[in-house]
C-alpha cells in the first residue's frame, strides 16, 4: 500500500508497533528466563507487564479513530530478537550473558521510543489530545524501561562480567 497522508503514515506506523509490542510478549518471557541476574529478571518480567499494557493501549487507540489493527509484521525486531536468541544460545550463563542482553534490550527500547515519539507527535499535529497522551504515557514508560536496564548494567552486571573475566584471567601465561 503507498501512503499518501500523515493519517495513512500514522497508521501504518500504528501497526508496526502493535506488532513489535506483540513479538515482544514472546521475546522478554525468554530473556528473563536466560537472565542470571534477579534484578535484570524481574525488570524484563516488569516490563512484559507494561508491554501487554502497550498492546491493550495501542487497541484502544486503533478503537479511538475507528480502525482495526492490521498485519505489519516488523522485520526488523524480528532481526533483534533472532540475536537476542543468538545471544543466549552463544554465551554461557552468567554476567556476560546479562550484559548482552542489557545490551540488546536497550537497543529494542531505543527502536520502540523511536516510533513512540513519532506517533504521539502525529497524535499532537492532529489535535487528540487523548492519543497523544496514551503514546506519551507509553513512551515515558519505554523510556524508564531503558533507564533501568542501564542502571543494572551500570550498577551490577557490567562489574560481574569485569570481575569475573578478571578471575578467570589470573593466573595464566601471559596475564597481568
Amino acid at each position: 500500500m503507498k501512503i499518501t497522508s500523515i493519517k495513512e503514515l500514522f497508521l501504518d506506523t500504528l501497526n508496526s508497533i502493535f506488532d513489535i509490542e506483540q513479538q515482544l510478549t514472546v521475546a522478554l518471557p525468554r530473556m528473563a528466563e536466560a537472565s542470571s541476574t534477579p534484578e535484570l529478571r524481574q525488570a524484563f518480567e516488569q516490563h512484559l507487564n507494561e508491554t501487554r499494557e502497550h498492546v491493550d493501549r495501542a487497541q484502544q487507540i486503533f478503537k479511538q479513530i475507528g480502525e482495526r489493527p492490521g498485519r505489519k509484521p516488523n522485520l526488523v525486531l524480528e532481526g533483534m530478537t533472532q540475536g537476542v536468541e543468538e545471544l543466549i544460545g552463544n554465551l554461557d550463563e552468567g554476567p556476560l550473558r546479562d550484559a548482552a542482553l542489557i545490551m540488546a534490550g536497550n537497543q529494542i527500547e531505543h527502536f520502540e521510543m523511536t516510533f513512540y515519539g513519532s506517533l504521539r507527535t502525529f497524535a499532537t499535529l492532529f489535535g487528540n489530545k487523548e492519543i497523544a497522551a496514551l503514546l506519551e504515557k507509553t513512551l515515558d514508560e519505554e523510556k524508564r524501561a531503558d533507564s533501568m536496564l542501564t542502571e543494572i548494567a551500570e550498577q551490577l552486571v557490567n562489574l560481574r562480567a569485569i570481575h569475573e573475566e578478571a578471575a578467570s584471567s589470573a593466573g595464566r601465561p601471559g596475564s597481568t
